[in-house]
């Protein structure tokens, strides 16, 4: 006999989540109190005996069962779980209605994925390991690890010239001036837009067809690691194919590539070969097997779509190989989509994690932390690796710099530094005084004259001012930091290479949780 449990639910206070189609802000409550109804799978066991007279009392009782079983939820819920039911097309809108009554008329089946699971897939922020704090850790770690798994996203395609998705001239801006009626240009990877309109989808397709671009020194590192038997897996979230040219085998597209394209009508499918000349061409591929009249015929590469779910291999691979992995290396990625992002939380505890990228990710725990452009940092991590393994040393697109590793800075001795050759301001009285020895006359001649004084600065606030942040660029001229020699070390386990989007203050009295942190916090 096997049993499930269903959840009943009281909901608390609430939070906002962002609809990415509808660009409305639905309101969710925090995770709600559960109330557990154990449900038996077998109709015919664990019930009662029940009199013939009791039988249509029986039935009526099934039939309120069977109406308050609709729409449940079982107990433990997993992302396999989530995204079986994405797989089905089950609507989540019952469900979920129980909890927030006033959801969207409009709201994409992804937004409605998303609220479950931030609702029910709650992660515990990770501790750090001390054993594991500097970079010379990271390349011990790196050098012994046999199932090292790394999971990547576009920071490492950016030095490749793939366009990217949000600067002042990127993709996205170009999108909004082409496509204005997109109510939010990630809509055009929404699956219900798409099939309202594929063109912008289409027009971006363009940008990024593979073929157009050559991998990094991070894709060759990974291979790498792979030609060494010590790449456990690339779980990658980028579309744009370059693992295969470098080649790494031991590879998850989790979401999906251009390398097919499926017709949206009758399912067949095609290489990317077969509509690569409609789409540098700006046409809609249409299927070959289907009529022209049927509009939905379009060939539409098999890449992951929100309100898609994600493909089989993933959670078939992850479910293995999270208690295989020995280390975890996040490269490029902000980790902000689920349920990738999640990777990093279903290993144990005791797995080392790095991160490569470019920022810091607050909601994540690494051990390490290595932030600046992933090609800066590989590079300066193979230079280190090939003095125990020359293979390293050989990698394509490495640069030795005559075998000649970077300058630690401390942290402490920058600012130092910057505190010596900070700007003293001038002071200013809030007392006016006048000298007796000026004629009236004169005094009275400035008066019609129109002039500003100069302002007299408010006392210095306690609270943290933006102003007084510094970008990490402007130390791009610094005689003490040279970009290209040398990064910056905080202890215990911070480094800041070139390309390091971080503010900080040169002020002993600033200090703020996105800032590099001080002396006396981690």
């Amino acid at each position: 006999m096997s049993s499930s449990s269903v959840l009943d639910f009281v909901s608390s206070t609430s939070a906002v989540v962002q609809d990415e189609t509808s660009n409305q802000s639905v309101e969710i409550p925090d995770p709600p109190t559960l109330i557990v109804t154990h449900i038996s799978t077998n109709n015919n066991t664990n019930k009662p005996a029940i009199s013939s007279d009791n039988n249509s009392d029986r039935d009526e009782n099934d039939n309120d069962n069977d109406e308050e079983q609709e729409g449940a939820i079982p107990v433990n819920i997993t992302f396999d779980w989530i995204d079986e039911q994405m797989r089905a097309g089950v609507d989540l809108r019952p469900i979920l209605s129980r909890l927030l009554p006033g959801l969207p008329d409009d709201i994409s089946p992804s937004a409605l994925f998303e609220l479950l699971m931030n609702l029910f897939l709650p992660v515990q922020q990770r501790q750090t390991l001390e054993q594991y704090k500097t970079l010379d850790d990271a390349v011990e770690l790196i050098r012994k690890c046999k199932n090292i798994l790394v999971l990547t996203g576009a920071g490492i395609s950016v030095s490749c010239g793939i366009p990217d998705f949000r600067s002042r001239n990127g993709i996205y801006a170009r999108l909004r001036e082409e496509f204005p009626e997109l109510p939010n240009p990630t809509s055009m990877f929404d699956i219900e837009y798409f099939t309202h309109d594929p063109r912008p989808f289409f027009r971006f397709a363009k940008e990024i067809w593979p073929g157009q671009y050559q991998p990094s020194l991070a894709h060759y590192f990974i291979a790498e690691l792979e030609r060494r038997n010590q790449l456990l897996r690339n779980y990658t979230q980028n579309i744009d194919s370059l693992e295969h040219l470098c080649p790494i085998k031991r590879l998850i597209q989790c979401h999906g590539s251009f390398s097919t394209a499926t017709c949206r009508h009758c399912y067949n499918r095609v290489n990317s070969d077969d509509i690569k000349k409609e789409i540098l061409q700006q046409i809609i591929p249409h299927c070959h097997k289907c009529s022209k009249n049927v509009s939905q015929a379009i060939l539409k590469p098999d890449i992951v779509f929100f309100g898609e779910p994600l493909p089989v291999d993933f959670h078939k691979t992850i479910s293995i190989d999270k208690d295989k992995c020995d280390l975890l290396i996040v490269m490029g990625s902000s980790l902000k989509v689920k349920p990738v992002s999640l990777v990093s939380d279903l290993l144990p505890a005791h797995i080392p994690q790095i991160l490569i990228n470019r920022e810091r990710l607050p909601h994540k725990t690494f051990d390490i932390e290595l932030l600046g452009n992933c090609d800066s940092i590989i590079n300066e991590l193979c230079l280190r690796l090939a003095r125990f393994e020359p293979s390293f040393g050989q990698i394509k697109q490495f640069k030795s710099r005559n075998h000649t590793l970077m300058n630690e800075i401390p942290y402490e001795n920058l600012r130092s530094s910057m505190q010596k050759h900070k700007r003293k301001k001038p002071k200013y009285s809030s007392n006016t005084t006048y000298d007796s020895s000026v004629p009236k006359e004169r005094l009275s001649s400035l008066r019609p004259r129109s002039f500003k004084p100069t302002p007299i600065p408010s006392p210095p606030s306690t609270s943290y001012s933006s102003s007084r942040k510094r970008p990490f660029s402007s130390l791009k001229n610094s005689t003490l930091f040279n970009p290209d020699l040398s990064y910056i070390s905080y202890p215990p386990r911070r480094y800041l290479f070139a390309g390091a989007e971080i503010y900080f203050s040169s002020s002993e009295d600033d200090a703020s949780d996105d800032d590099l942190p001080r002396k006396h916090t981690e």
